[in-house]
């Protein structure tokens, strides 16, 4: 496997630089995955409409036609099931997915004019649970969090099924102490919120799905500081925090370090879809 992170910033280069790397890697003798940023969909939880199967992408779209800032005739639309609750009368639960049309036909034209075999078009959420389903703690349910440089995703997962998944504003950038002014707390605020916002999390699958507490927390290495988050994490949880090295469970032909793993986790979870789903 190639693991590469190529950052192109001006979006009218995207198509060149794409078009160039699928010729260069040969990519188009290869299946391709395309996985959405967070901002090109919302995920939205909805109770399960009680129609028939084949009708229920409309009921759905007609539920969430009030939730979403774009027209829901012009959204392609998906979802998965989330596990019941253990709470007397629960609904069954929807996890949507609703995208623009016009978003979506954008990156699926811009993979045909690279060339390229587009098979799966995946999410966050989607990527993230295939890298958590690596884990020999995945059998007994465990914790996945992700941090970008402004954002975070916390993902809890049990047997590649998806119980809780959350996102905050809270990003490895909030997490550094300021060199110029080290008796500055907003570090220090950042980190413990950002324990309080897991904590929260676990206690709430614990009591709304009756599993047992998960026993560990898999952590994303970070562009930088991977060690500080997992000291404080580890003093301020009550459960374990490690580092989930994505080099270990990939077999790339260059060196994966923590840079490229913190920009490519999603990337690398869309590769063991077919893994996750024949486990």
């Amino acid at each position: 496997m190639h693991c590469e992170f190529v950052s192109v910033n001006n979006p009218a280069y995207q198509q060149d630089a794409l078009t160039k790397l699928a010729i260069q890697h040969n990519l188009a003798d290869y299946d391709c995955h395309l996985v959405l940023t967070s901002d090109n969909y919302r995920l939205l939880n909805v109770e399960s409409p009680a129609v028939a199967e084949n009708e229920i992408i409309d009921a759905i779209r007609w539920k969430i036609s009030d939730l979403v800032d774009f027209p829901v005739d012009k959204a392609v639309i998906d979802y998965y099931p989330t596990p019941m609750l253990v709470r007397a009368n629960s609904s069954k639960m929807l996890e949507v997915i609703a995208s623009p049309i016009n978003t979506v036909a954008e990156h699926i034209d811009k993979c045909a004019k690279a060339g390229l075999k587009l098979k799966v078009i995946d999410i966050q959420e989607t990527t993230l649970r295939n890298l958590a389903a690596q884990l020999p703690e995945s059998e007994h349910g465990i914790a996945l969090l992700y941090l970008l440089e402004f954002s975070g995703t916390l993902l809890i997962q049990k047997q590649a099924t998806i119980y809780v998944s959350r996102k905050f504003e809270i990003g490895y950038k909030k997490l550094d102490s300021n060199e110029q002014f080290p008796s500055d707390n907003r570090a220090t605020n950042a980190h413990n919120n950002l324990a309080l916002e897991i904590q929260h999390s676990l206690d709430y699958v614990e009591s709304y799905y009756g599993i047992p507490p998960i026993p560990a927390l898999a952590v994303i290495p970070l562009a930088k500081n991977t060690d500080n988050l997992l000291d404080n994490l580890n003093r301020n949880l009550g459960i374990a925090a490690n580092m989930m090295d994505l080099s270990a469970i990939i077999d790339s032909n260059i060196v994966v370090d923590a840079h490229t793993q913190s920009l490519c986790a999603p990337a690398i979870g869309a590769t063991l879809r077919y893994l996750t789903e024949a486990a």
